[in-house]
């Protein structure tokens, strides 16, 4: 051995009659094998004597968040939300991803937080159900990290996109009630903020359908509750609860609508509870619609007439398009803008025992 420099594990292995795998084994103390105590005591000794160094190789700590996606939601309450994240999940796990889901209350400081938080733990990437607040921020993080939008189209945002038309499905709902002979139609809402796109763009789609049949826009009346009255519901029962307050107050005043539609499935069936409690006959006397087709919506008792946009599907599809911005950010060292990509499901009108002739 004078010549040598450096002492090798095959130098040791055949000084211990070992192979060289067997030798590089116990000096690197791996704990998935095992060998007899006098193999490692043997092996330990020679590499001892001869002079042996061994370095290990600096093993870099695995982040758990690496394979967490980060679930942008407002509310865990709502029956909508559950079923998204409930898909989600489901196909998250298929592809060995987890899941976490963050309740924001739609307010702005708390998006940036979770926001962040993703950002400085190095999560998969971020899913949101719901139109963000913190646009600026994920335009600016998303050359970093991955991120889908569920929601209606925003041009401000430059994320991958699976998007609701809801101006078509406010069309879709407004054409049916009016072919039921339907001419004054309330819409029940929730603050029609300016980043609420689907309720803003529901009520668009109404008065496009009232236009379409040569109706005045004004057919569509908006009953809504101001920021200041929501911020006063419970998180529970809020949607159903909106709806029997602002339908009992509309009918308090007079209203003439023969027809309500709720922005979502929740509201729309706090109207049809609150009409029967007043002893109305649904849909003799008055027709009601909703939106998303929650599971709800089609009890024997509900049978609403609804829009369904596949929310299975789309946790799926916001799954695989996550996946496909992550590739591009890994592989793109350079900070560019990842591809922004956009599937767009087509809406459907579910009409169901809800809804019938006006009776007027």
């Amino acid at each position: 051995m004078s010549g040598k420099t450096k002492v090798t594990t095959r130098d040791i292995a055949r000084e211990c009659g070992l192979s060289q795998s067997t030798v590089s084994m116990v000096l690197s103390g791996r704990m998935d094998m095992r060998f007899t105590p006098e193999t490692i005591e043997k092996v330990m000794n020679t590499a001892k004597r001869m002079g042996y160094s061994y370095k290990r190789k600096s093993m870099k700590k695995e982040n758990k968040n690496a394979k967490t996606i980060l679930i942008m939601c407002p509310s865990l309450s709502s029956e909508y939300y559950s079923i998204l994240i409930k898909s989600i999940t489901e196909s998250a796990a298929r592809k060995g991803l987890f899941t976490l889901a963050s309740h924001t209350m739609r307010t702005l400081e708390r998006e940036e937080y979770y926001l962040n938080l993703a950002a400085e733990s190095g999560f998969f990437g971020v899913i949101y159900t719901y139109a963000p607040k913190a646009v600026d921020l994920i335009n600016q993080l998303s050359k970093k990290q991955a991120y889908v939008l569920i929601n209606d189209y925003n041009p401000d945002l430059k994320v991958g996109l699976v998007e609701l038309d809801s101006r078509k499905s406010g069309q879709l709902i407004a054409s049916h009630l009016i072919s039921e002979g339907h001419r004054h139609i309330a819409y029940i809402t929730t603050p029609l903020e300016e980043r609420e796109l689907p309720r803003i763009n529901r009520l668009k789609g109404l008065r496009d359908g009232c236009l379409k049949a040569g109706l005045s826009a004004d057919a569509i009346e908006v009953v809504a509750l101001t920021q200041e009255q929501w911020n006063h519901y419970l998180l529970g029962n809020r949607y159903y609860d909106a709806g029997r307050q602002l339908v009992t107050a509309y009918l308090k005043r007079g209203g003439k609508a023969t027809a309500f539609v709720g922005t979502n499935d929740p509201i729309a069936i706090g109207i049809i509870d609150t009409l029967k409690q007043m002893g109305y006959s649904i849909p003799q006397d008055y027709s009601v619609c909703g939106f998303d087709n929650t599971l709800s919506s089609s009890f024997r008792g509900i049978s609403l007439t609804t829009i369904d946009h596949c929310i299975d599907e789309k946790g799926k599809d916001a799954v695989d398009m996550l996946i496909g911005s992550r590739h591009w950010i890994t592989k793109e060292k350079d900070g560019k803008q990842p591809p922004v990509m956009r599937l767009e499901y087509e809406p459907q009108l579910l009409v169901r025992d809800s809804t019938g002739k006006c009776r007027i």
